[in-house]
């Protein structure tokens, strides 16, 4: 091999090396230059997060505002709730109750005729212990402040009743005619008339509830017909609050063909809504309020 041509080939491989040095630095730069540009997007988008993100202060505001609201909308949502447990409650008992005089109906072969069972010649206790019959596993309880004394309360009225004193008044007839307790903790009372028609005397009330006096301080009295010869009233929570005619004890007046009537301060406007697909109808008060 002559000399020029061993000087052409070492030429060669230097041009060929410098490329390779050209190429390599070239690819460097462009990475380099590419891993930049990337790092720069990585902290562009970092930095919009933290932009988009709530600070602690938002945060705060916004949860206070939430319990604003929840303590404004709780107490209604609580009451509705507590209305419509009444509500299913009192269908419950009441369908309990007019399937047993229609179980005592079908036995006797009496249709539209409950004086054989609302015998006006016996005493409450005789004849809410035959009643009892027609109810499954009933507690019988004839002296309620002895037997059953945890369901001996007094109830209050569908709304106020005020006494000559002028404080909110309450029904004691749950401390003194007797009862039965059902297997689900409802309690049923029975008070028997002497007779399924009579004529009675009553205190007069005004719109408010108080008493109407003379000019004496005397009560007004007034003169009325009644038609029932028993009256039969249920709690449908046993001796649970609140124990007020209209929320959870309602009071029927059974007449002599086994239908029901009622009075709206002991719970029979409420229960006509409640039986109608509506709320039950009270108004909350404590006894021995005062009017004001």
């Amino acid at each position: 091999m002559t000399g020029l041509n061993i000087q052409s080939l070492a030429q060669g491989r230097e041009a060929e090396k410098s490329t390779s040095r050209f190429t390599l630095h070239t690819s460097l730069k462009k990475r380099a230059a590419f891993n930049l540009v990337k790092g720069n997007t990585h902290v562009v988008h970092f930095d919009n997060l933290r932009r988009a993100a709530f600070t602690l202060a938002e945060v705060l505001i916004t949860l206070g505002i939430i319990g604003v609201v929840a303590a404004m909308t709780m107490p209604s949502l609580i009451a509705s709730y507590r209305n419509k447990e009444f509500a299913v409650r009192a269908k419950r008992t009441y369908s309990i109750i007019s399937q047993a005089i229609k179980l005592y109906e079908a036995e006797n072969g009496t249709p539209g005729d409950v004086t054989g069972l609302f015998d006006t010649s016996k005493t409450s206790k005789e004849v809410l212990t035959n009643f009892s019959k027609y109810f499954d596993g009933a507690k019988l309880c004839l002296s309620p402040s002895k037997d059953c004394e945890m369901y001996a309360h007094y109830v209050l009225w569908a709304s106020p009743l005020y006494n000559a004193d002028g404080g909110a008044g309450a029904d004691g007839g749950w401390r003194t005619y007797p009862m039965i307790i059902l297997k689900d903790g409802s309690a049923i009372l029975l008070r028997q008339y002497s007779s399924c028609k009579a004529t009675e005397t009553a205190n007069q009330y005004d719109s408010d509830g108080q008493i109407v006096v003379d000019k004496d301080g005397n009560p007004v009295t007034y003169t009325l017909t009644r038609n029932y010869c028993a009256i039969v009233a249920f709690d449908t929570n046993g001796n649970s609050r609140p124990n007020q005619y209209g929320a959870d004890v309602f009071e029927l007046r059974v007449s002599e063909d086994g239908k029901f009537t009622g009075w709206s301060k002991s719970g029979w406007a409420s229960l006509q809504n409640i039986l109608n697909g509506g709320d039950p109808i009270y108004s909350k008060y404590t006894q021995g309020q005062q009017k004001d």
